[in-house]
């Protein structure tokens, strides 16, 4: 006698159930669909990278407000030269490092540590620092005709100060570090 396996036994049974209950709606059939909408087959075949470009912001012509990256300080060996041999002068709130340029134009970097923060708090004053370098210092300096690294180092008592007493301190401090080299 050749008994089927239970695993055959399963796909015979599921075979049979399927065939049984095979039922292909027409399109008038469903209810639920307004009239004169499309299928899901038309609804699928469009992306939703496939946008009209009229719905689309267009992009901003105007980049001032941009901070490139030809004027940030990312590398590590960067940091630690500038850190070893820049000018240091120290606030209320932050270690404000300055150092002859490696490249042609003046560049901001940033050192903010964790000091046992929340990362919210920490991205915040990462930001401020960014936007007071991004509007204050590299403008200054190259008003200035001044080219140079300045590097900013955050302290722990840097996450409880204001955004004007920070932007005040590194004003003063680039300041100095202009009238210093003429």
């Amino acid at each position: 006698m050749d008994w089927p396996t239970p695993d055959e036994a399963d796909i015979q049974a599921a075979e049979s159930q399927k065939s049984q209950h095979t039922w292909i709606p027409r399109t008038d059939e469903n209810s639920r669909r307004p009239k004169g909408s499309q299928s899901s087959s038309e609804a699928g075949s469009r992306s939703t990278g496939s946008l009209d470009r009229s719905q689309v912001a267009p992009a901003r012509a105007d980049r001032s407000e941009h901070f490139p990256r030809s004027v940030r300080i990312r590398r590590s060996n960067e940091i630690q030269e500038i850190l070893q041999q820049g000018k240091r002068e120290s606030t209320g709130n932050l270690e404000i490092f300055f150092a002859s340029p490696k490249a042609s134009v003046s560049r901001f970097g940033l050192i903010v540590p964790k000091h046992g923060q929340r990362i919210v708090d920490r991205n915040r004053l990462k930001r401020r620092l960014r936007e007071i370098g991004r509007r204050r210092v590299i403008p200054h300096l190259s008003s200035q005709g001044r080219e140079g690294d300045v590097l900013i180092r955050a302290t722990r008592s840097a996450y409880r100060a204001s955004f004007s007493e920070l932007e005040r301190e590194i004003n003063e401090a680039v300041e100095g570090f202009c009238s210093e080299e003429s």
